[in-house]
């Protein structure tokens, strides 16, 4: 019932709450009445009574058949004053982690280890609007990356490319020229990047086995100019 529903935010069960309403209402009875009153089954009545007293809100009065009384619902009061302060002291730690949490949201620069913290990052950039400039070092054809490349091609955003080709990398990106035109090769010893709507940058020193997410616009912007300057000269792929 909705009217036992509001003791629950205190710590009382429905059971417990109808309990403590019927011997508020009837000051004192035993276990049966209590449970044929409250209509809590007396299979249950004495774990609720077990319960409410040691929450200290019912009493035990001890005749010849034990009796038990409601305390003042001033006893309620006071779960409610631990309630809140248990509440403030949750609070305190909930704004302790809102601080933590703003800082790294501010943080530009995120840094992950290893191949698996590249592709971390490779899912945590965002998808390009205008342009989405790439430097390859391996030129990975994986099926999600060709995905994001076709999707980004219908969308109509610049999608343009330098890689490293040689030997080691060829057979990979002609199969990538089959996906998108705007590619051509630069020496890479060693570098893999995204530049991304003036920004963001994703840079992988993949010899050091380091990646950076920036997420900075002034940083983004220049590496956008660097990169078109490089594209004008590098050489095409035939």
């Amino acid at each position: 019932m909705e009217e036992f529903e509001d003791y629950g935010e205190i710590g009382l069960t429905k059971n417990e709450a109808r309990v403590y309403k019927t011997l508020v209402r009837f000051g004192k009875l035993g276990a049966g009445e209590t449970s044929r009153e409250s209509g809590v089954s007396y299979s249950k009545i004495y774990n609720v009574l077990d319960s409410l007293i040691s929450k200290g809100i019912v009493k035990v009065i001890p005749e010849k058949s034990k009796k038990f009384v409601p305390s003042s619902p001033e006893a309620l009061i006071e779960l409610i004053d631990k309630k809140q302060k248990k509440l403030e002291k949750a609070k305190e730690k909930v704004k302790e982690l809102k601080k933590f949490y703003e800082i790294k949201e501010k943080n530009p620069v995120v840094m992950e280890i290893g191949r698996k913290g590249f592709y971390k990052i490779v899912k945590e950039l965002k998808e390009g609007k205008e342009y989405s400039y790439s430097i390859k070092y391996t030129s990975e054809y994986k099926p999600e990356f060709v995905r994001d490349a076709l999707k980004s091609k219908r969308k109509g955003i610049d999608g343009r490319t330098l890689t490293r080709y040689d030997k080691e990398t060829e057979k990979e990106v002609k199969k990538w020229l089959k996906v998108k035109k705007e590619m051509r090769k630069i020496e890479n010893e060693g570098v893999a990047m995204s530049i991304i709507d003036d920004d963001e940058v994703m840079i992988s020193l993949i010899k050091s086995n380091v990646t950076l997410l920036i997420k900075d616009a002034p940083f983004a912007k220049i590496m956008k100019k660097m990169f078109e300057e490089t594209y004008k000269t590098a050489g095409e792929i035939k």
